[in-house]
């Protein structure tokens, strides 16, 4: 829940800080006082658009702050721990600095983060709804996201494989669409993608074989070097003083030694006896070495003609040669499936064919658990809506199957709505009015409250256009969403008013040549004479002061 705001120059007000509480908190004052400046303010906090407009006149930026706690809010802190944000506390610090070029930046914690990171973890905490908000209502993708959201996990297992099942139907709708569309393409670069291969092919290029090429390369250029150095290196294993026969002598001798003095000396014996057959091997080895060490131009031309080749393709190609091997298999491919291309595009068709099938299987068994869910959610609504003195209306969900099945589902879900008794179902945007829309806006909002899992919600002036008895429902209702969540409310309905738990007054005052808004929580006295004057409209006596002070007792013992 939202704890505490804190306003610096923005728009009309120089310096502000509200601190709220849990239950319902209505914020009451004249038009143009300031309430809608509070609201924009709160809304910088969730990610709402920033302006320049803001920052208020003379100052170089405007900086909103509030501190929420979200030890309930079990999804937000999730959010946060994926953006490396420190929650060591049940606590969160937000804050949103704008500046006079337009610009903001925005903080959780201390620690920047997108517009897009601080709407992700401000929409699990706090949500507001305004007059214009409830048009989402007449969105009719809107009211398939309620039915979905009402079912919670009754049949989530069920959309998720739909949604499966769909996707890969669109991919190969996808792939066959492109094969279609680039035939000629293709066929247009099967000459080029031929000729590569063949010459790729004819290459027999081979991982490594550029490192043995230098290596060979270089031993024939350097045959003479090598030539000598193994000559020398022979001469000092086999002429008349060569190591391996020294090491002979001394093996014996120290065998000799082992002989009168067991074991002593058996250690070096065996050391000295690695060394001598070390040497042996590596004498034979050069022996060996030395036959293959002849200068042969042919040989050395091949090499280099091969080497010359290799370098020539890593050229053309800008690839090294496990590069072009890959290329290889892939032009390979490229070729077998555009020279096969009316098998392919049958086994793509029949895959579609087999996927759309199955799409629609699924979709029906998804479609069956939407129906029974909303004729739930159906009874539910209806019962709040009549709740709210609209005991004459009636609501249906309809479903109607959609030309091309969507990543939703097959079919068009919609709410239809009769307001009054022997009117036929309509669209909500064709017979709503803004105090029908406000109330159903309201219902749907008790029935959601719990599933949705935020910690607050505020209500812009969602009660416009409702009076008498439905205002009453409607702030019982407030009051009700209230023992699940904070709920903070502006309002020009003294029902409301009187039933809340907290009552902030919002006015304007003029000093120095400039106006600020101010926020002040009423009590006793002064909430009477505030709801007062929202039952008169205008002065306040004692007639409408005794009314306010009965309306407050009775909401507060109901």
């Amino acid at each position: 829940m939202l704890q505490t705001l804190s306003i610096k120059q923005f728009a009309i007000i120089d310096e502000l800080e509200i601190h709220f509480s849990d239950g319902l908190t209505v914020l009451s004052g004249e038009t143009g006082s300031g309430k809608s400046i509070i609201i924009d303010a709160i809304g910088q906090l969730i990610g709402m658009r920033a302006s320049s407009d803001y920052v208020r006149h003379g100052e170089k930026k405007a900086v909103i702050e509030g501190i929420f706690d979200i030890d309930e809010s079990k999804d937000a802190i999730s959010i946060l721990e994926n953006l490396s944000i420190d929650v060591d506390e049940d606590f969160l610090l937000v804050k949103r600095e704008i500046f006079s070029s337009g610009k903001s930046i925005c903080r959780i914690n201390n620690q920047t983060v997108t517009l897009q990171d601080l709407r992700k973890v401000m929409q699990e905490l706090l949500d507001i709804h305004g007059q214009h908000e409830t048009q989402s209502l007449l969105k009719q993708k809107y009211h398939l996201k309620l039915l979905d959201d009402y079912a919670e996990d009754q049949y989530s297992n069920l959309l998720h494989q739909y949604q499966d099942v769909f996707s890969k139907y669109k991919d190969k709708r996808k792939e066959l669409e492109e094969l279609e569309s680039a035939d000629q393409a293709l066929l247009q670069r099967l000459d080029l993608m031929k000729f590569q291969f063949e010459e790729l092919t004819e290459a027999s290029l081979k991982e490594d074989e550029v490192e043995q090429l230098e290596t060979d390369i270089k031993r024939i250029q350097n045959s003479e070097k090598l030539s000598l150095a193994l000559n020398s290196a022979h001469q000092v294993l086999t002429d008349e003083n060569a190591i391996p026969d020294r090491l002979y002598e001394l093996s014996n001798h120290l065998q000799s030694i082992n002989d009168i003095v067991p074991k002593k000396y058996e250690k070096l014996k065996e050391d000295v006896d690695q060394f001598y057959y070390i040497l042996e091997d590596a004498k034979h080895e050069i022996y060996d070495e030395m036959a293959n060490t002849e200068f042969d131009e042919q040989i050395l031309n091949d090499l280099e003609s091969r080497m010359n080749l290799l370098n020539n393709l890593k050229r053309k190609y800008g690839k090294d040669i496990s590069e072009l091997i890959a290329y290889q298999g892939k032009l390979e491919e490229e070729i077998n499936k555009i020279e096969n291309y009316e098998q392919s595009t049958s086994q793509l068709r029949e895959e579609i064919s087999r996927l759309y099938k199955e799409v629609f299987e699924v979709g029906k068994e998804l479609s069956k658990e939407r129906r029974r869910v909303a004729r739930e959610l159906r009874d539910h609504i209806v019962s709040e809506i009549q709740n709210l003195q609209m005991k004459d209306a009636n609501l249906e969900i309809s479903f109607k199957p959609l030309d091309e099945p969507n990543q939703e589902g097959i079919e068009f879900v919609e709410f239809l709505i009769s307001p009054n008794k022997g009117e036929p179902l309509k669209s909500l945007n064709k017979i709503a009015s803004g105090g029908e829309l406000s109330r159903i806006m309201l219902a749907l909002k008790s029935i959601f409250v719990k599933s949705r899992g935020q910690t607050a919600i505020l209500f812009d002036e969602v009660d416009s256009g409702v009076s008498g008895q439905a205002a009453q429902k409607m702030a019982e209702k407030m009051r009700d969403i209230a023992e699940y969540i904070q709920v903070i409310c502006i309002s020009h309905l003294p029902q409301v008013a009187s039933m809340s738990d907290h009552h902030l007054l919002i006015s304007k005052a003029s000093n120095d040549d400039r106006t600020t808004t101010q926020v002040k929580e009423l009590l006793e006295d002064d909430r009477i004479d505030e709801v007062a004057r929202m039952i008169s409209g205008a002065s306040v006596t004692e007639l409408t002061r005794e009314n306010a002070k009965e309306m407050i007792a009775q909401n507060h013992q109901s």
